[in-house]
């Protein structure tokens, strides 16, 4: 036999708004119900009522036999509620906040638009059991306050709760469904209520449902708020919550990082690699791109984004990086994409690189495709708005996001490549990308020891540009910390992505960033 969660043996008026028996207070609803539903049923006269009538009533012939799932209404709901308060209090709690919810509307709408309905015979045309059943009901009810019918609605509320239990079986929720079905045609075979009472009930139902737990609907694995790049992160803090509504515009809210790394043994281990593998040779820029992923795989808060002021988790792992057909000033330029999975390493994920580059080089890519076909349509200002709204709440077709960087995990820029040093890109309000990396040149820099001595040591900056409402100032930090390391030792990358890396002490790095937000304009070094 199934243990109580609570033990109501110990249940005190003065403890009963304590986190064991807080549940309880939402009972409460009903006592008031109660109260309101006789004041609603003996003060409204039937002048004053709305006559409620569907086509579908006269098409339900009357059957006393109903009346048996009719009073069996009253077991369901007892039986279901005492299990839940025993069993299952996320389900007790889920059905009652759907019971309080169709109390409230029920009863303002019995009182602002009162409803009657004259579907009853006249008279019994058989005497039995069932009949007399009916009599006394009849006889107890009025006929008044009949829509949306709670007999249906509290029967949805509480096969609601049941789809919610954890430890149900299969079987014994569908025997739950077909009883509460039967209960809800029964309303209308024993004419207590009108078809268009029933289906007010389900729209009431599904209304409350939609109000009060949207976000936790799924449909086809995405629930309820979620995007098609993107999962909605629910359990927040409240600082994360208010920032996207006080600060909406991605580009007000850019934090800036610079991390200097000591590539003398990034280059060696290039070096080495590239003797042990002629076909398969790689550069920095690829260490650099598979770091930047592999961190951001480990360090998931570095894959969020902020969209219609809501906080998402992003679906997959991505990089973009702007190649440059031809190295003139009327060179064209198109948009590379690496897509990560949990499984690359270094050797994977350069492959990739070197591919795309190579295709890039030959040909545009699909959003390039797409801008030129929008390029030619008359009414540029009214497509942009159209496609700010779209790309807002994540509609945009695919076929043109399909390489766009700013739907990227992170955006990348080599500029020491043309030889420049680093500075900060902006980030973009268009689209989700909320990282852009800017590498620079390499150069030996002045390293000075405790005893005065000075050594010049090749390193190469990298600034970061990250949008600073995904996460907090020391997350990025250790972010930083992490990401020198596995530059500074490509070893690390040699395992998947998804795999964690034994990590060197802190402590005995010397680690050289910078942190400022724009909004502030305070910067700060560690």
């Amino acid at each position: 036999m199934k243990k109580p969660l609570v033990d109501y043996r110990n249940l005190r008026f003065s403890n009963i708004t304590s986190k064991e028996y807080w549940h309880l207070l939402l009972m409460i609803g009903w006592a008031v119900y109660f109260i309101m539903y006789f004041v609603t049923e003996r003060l409204i006269p039937v002048s004053r009522c709305h006559v409620v009538h569907s086509p579908v009533d006269d098409l339900i012939p009357f059957n006393e036999y109903f009346v048996i799932s009719y009073v069996s209404w009253y077991v369901f709901m007892a039986g279901s509620i005492l299990y839940f308060l025993f069993y299952d209090l996320h389900s007790f709690v889920h059905g009652q906040k759907v019971i309080i919810g169709m109390q409230t509307i029920a009863v303002l709408t019995y009182i602002f638009w009162p409803s009657v309905q004259n579907l009853r015979p006249d008279h019994f045309e058989r005497e039995n059991f069932c009949t007399w059943i009916l009599g006394l009901i009849y006889r107890a009810d009025t006929s008044t306050g009949v829509c949306p019918s709670l007999h249906v609605g509290f029967t949805l509320a509480v096969l609601s709760a049941w789809y919610v239990a954890r430890d149900v079986k299969v079987w014994k929720k569908a025997l739950m469904t077909l009883w509460g079905f039967l209960i809800c045609i029964s309303v209308c075979f024993v004419k207590q209520h009108s078809f268009t009472d029933v289906w007010a009930a389900l729209v009431m139902f599904l209304f409350l449902e939609v109000v009060l737990f949207g976000r936790s609907i799924s449909l086809n694995g995405r629930k309820w708020g979620d995007r098609r790049d993107g999962a909605l992160i629910r359990n927040i803090d409240a600082m994360h919550y208010i920032m996207p509504l006080m600060y909406p515009n991605r580009c007000d809210n850019e934090a800036y990082m610079r991390l200097s790394v000591d590539i003398t043994g990034t280059e060696e281990y290039i070096r080495e690699y590239n003797k042990e593998h002629p076909d398969k040779k790689i550069a920095i820029f690829d260490v650099i791109i598979t770091a930047v992923l592999k961190i951001i795989r480990l360090r998931p808060q570095m894959n969020r984004f902020i969209a219609n002021q809501n906080l998402y988790q992003r679906n997959n792992l991505t990089a973009a990086f702007t190649v440059k057909k031809d190295f003139r000033d009327d060179g064209d330029e198109t948009l590379a994409r690496i897509v990560a999975t949990d499984s690359d390493n270094l050797e994977s994920l350069s492959a990739q690189i070197r591919q795309q580059i190579a295709a890039c080089k030959t040909e545009d890519d699909q959003s390039t495709d797409a801008m030129n076909v929008i390029q030619k349509i008359p009414g540029k200002h009214l497509i942009s708005k159209i496609a700010i709204f779209l790309d807002k709440h994540g509609w945009m077709p695919q076929s043109v996001i399909a390489t766009d960087p700013y739907q990227c995990s992170v955006v990348l820029t080599n500029l020491g490549s043309i030889g420049m040093d680093i500075g900060y890109h902006h980030l973009m309000n268009w689209g989700t990308n909320s990282i852009f990396v800017v590498v620079g040149t390499k150069k030996f820099k002045p390293h000075h020891d405790q005893a005065g001595n000075v050594t010049m040591v090749k390193e190469l900056d990298l600034s970061f540009t990250i949008d600073e409402r995904i996460s907090d100032g020391y997350y990025y930090g250790r972010t930083m910390k992490l990401l020198k390391q596995m530059i500074e030792d490509p070893r690390m990358l040699e395992a998947p992505i998804s795999e964690d890396c034994i990590w060197a002490d802190p402590s005995h790095k010397t680690i050289n960033y910078t942190y400022h937000s724009r909004k502030s304009r305070k910067r700060r070094s560690s």
